[in-house]
């Protein structure tokens, strides 16, 4: 009783942090201009990440997509959206930041998708929504996923992908 009196505590501080984003990039082995490869990345990009959303219990409301060219301009666009962690909705997002910032005329070196504004949360299934199924396919990924490993169910587009 003294100690605590005191402010003597043994015990080692551990500092609490909230992850406030998650995000992963690529950059690839020869600068490329291979639109249909980068947008099956990016898809590839956001299924991982949003596992990792759905196994913390999180949402997010923002999606950030970066680009570096050849020349190594980096440009980045971000999309607030209503919280989420599901891969097609998000996937489709990552795709259109894409075409908004792409540059036909230069070779893309590094490609990034990062998620941000993360809370705490489920998806909230929709009353009038008729994604339910998906909802369970997302579940049944995941619970495959975790008795086999992240990489053991994975969209067929992204396998053998060589960029």
């Amino acid at each position: 009783l003294w100690k605590k009196a005191n402010g003597v505590y043994d015990s080692p501080v551990v500092p609490f942090r909230d992850r406030k984003s998650i995000g992963t990039q690529s950059t690839f082995h020869a600068d490329t201009v291979n639109t249909d490869g980068i947008k099956q990345l990016l898809i590839s990009m956001v299924t991982e990440l949003c596992y990792q959303l759905r196994n913390q219990r999180k949402l997010t409301s923002c999606i950030t997509v970066t680009i570096r060219y050849s020349n190594f301009e980096t440009h980045t666009q971000q999309l607030k959206i209503p919280y989420t962690s599901l891969d097609s909705l998000l996937s489709d997002k990552a795709k259109g930041l894409f075409d908004k910032l792409y540059d036909h005329k230069t070779l893309i070196r590094l490609v990034g998708v990062r998620l941000s504004d993360l809370i705490s949360g489920h998806e909230q299934i929709g009353l009038y929504n008729s994604s339910e199924g998906q909802y369970k396919l997302y579940q049944a990924m995941d619970k495959i996923r975790n008795k086999f490993g992240e990489k053991s169910v994975k969209l067929a587009s992204s396998i053998g992908l060589n960029l």
